[in-house]
């Protein structure tokens, strides 16, 4: 009797979800590619690449720098959004870049270790720069 009323309530709760397919249609870009990457990439990076220029950091600083790298490790989940990728190839590849290296902020920066995210910078760099050498139309051209 019991597994028959745990059968019931689990099959309610299943009919109860909503479905991937139903999830997938709900997402909806609000803003463009650029203006993620201009308005959320752009000032989050520049706050992981330039921690260095302040070595005092008070309590604020800490806290601006964990949400400014929360905010960079959580734009990765935007790029890979299926409303957003490119491809399932490489531009999945360069966005996990970006999410490892961002996630590897929060978590330095909620340590408050300054040198952990000195020390980030090159694979900050080389995410950026992987993903822009592949999607940035003119990335590198020479004028």
């Amino acid at each position: 009797m019991r597994f028959l009323v745990l059968l019931f309530l689990a099959g309610a709760a299943l009919a109860q979800a909503p479905s991937t397919e139903a999830s997938l249609e709900t997402l909806k870009s609000i803003g463009t590619m650029s203006e993620v990457m201009i308005d959320i990439i752009f000032p989050t990076s520049n706050e992981i690449f330039y921690v260095g220029r302040n070595e005092n950091k008070t309590k604020k600083d800490w806290e601006d720098l964990r949400n400014n790298a929360l905010m960079l490790a959580e734009s990765a989940n935007l790029l890979m959004a299926e409303n957003r990728a490119k491809d399932k190839d490489r531009w999945m590849k360069d966005a996990r870049l970006l999410w490892e290296v961002g996630n590897k902020a929060f978590k330095a920066a909620k340590a408050k270790d300054l040198n952990g995210l000195k020390l980030l910078n090159d694979d900050l760099y080389e995410a950026c720069q992987s993903c822009h050498e592949h999607y940035r139309p003119g990335y590198r051209r020479r004028l």
